[in-house]
């Protein structure tokens, strides 16, 4: 009696849809799941062009390896490159304080389920003008002391691109000369 119901409880398990094949599949769809919830080595490609007219004048390529996450809005990988100048405060003391100029951005990337990926970007570029006026200006602007002005560039935004694509995200045209900043953003995954 004992050894028949053992065969008729092995014969059941072995039927598709019976309770012990359902928690098989559940437990085999749970570790393909995590297994895409896993990181994906991406690398990304930022590059800001800078334009008088037609004529390409400048162009900073910016290039880092980061991991896809979950997490829409995390930030797997920040990157900060320039340099510090020094500048005079008005006080009695007359004290010198460091700007920050140069690139910062910030960046993460997510695996869609349809395989495209989406790239969280912030990127913020300041400048220098020169010291004095170039005529090149199409605004007039007071220079306090003669002293520097400061070119802010900042943009945070979600792109939806695929492996290897090149997205043209942002176009922006500088208040003061005139010339145009575009950034493109390019993914590739890793493999």
């Amino acid at each position: 009696m004992k050894k028949m119901l053992g065969l008729i409880l092995f014969g059941a398990m072995c039927i598709p849809g019976t309770p012990a094949r359902a928690q098989e599949k559940s437990q085999e769809k749970a570790k393909s799941e995590e297994k895409a919830k896993q990181g994906i080595p991406v690398k990304v490609q930022i590059v800001l062009s800078e334009y008088d007219g037609d004529k390409k004048i400048a162009s900073m390529p910016y290039s880092f390896m980061t991991i896809t996450d979950e997490r829409l809005g995390s930030y797997s990988t920040s990157l900060r490159t320039g340099v510090r100048i020094p500048a005079e405060t008005e006080s009695k003391d007359q004290k010198t304080t460091y700007l920050d100029i140069g690139s910062n951005i910030d960046c993460g990337v997510r695996n869609e389920e349809d395989g495209r990926l989406t790239v969280h970007l912030v990127f913020e570029r300041s400048a220098l003008y020169p010291g004095t006026p170039t005529g090149e200006e199409k605004l007039e602007v007071s220079r306090p002391n003669n002293l520097p002005l400061i070119r802010q560039f900042r943009t945070s935004e979600n792109l939806i691109v695929k492996d290897g694509q090149t997205v043209e995200s942002i176009l922006s045209t500088d208040p003061l000369n005139g010339h145009v900043l575009r950034i493109a953003v390019t993914v590739n995954v890793i493999k």
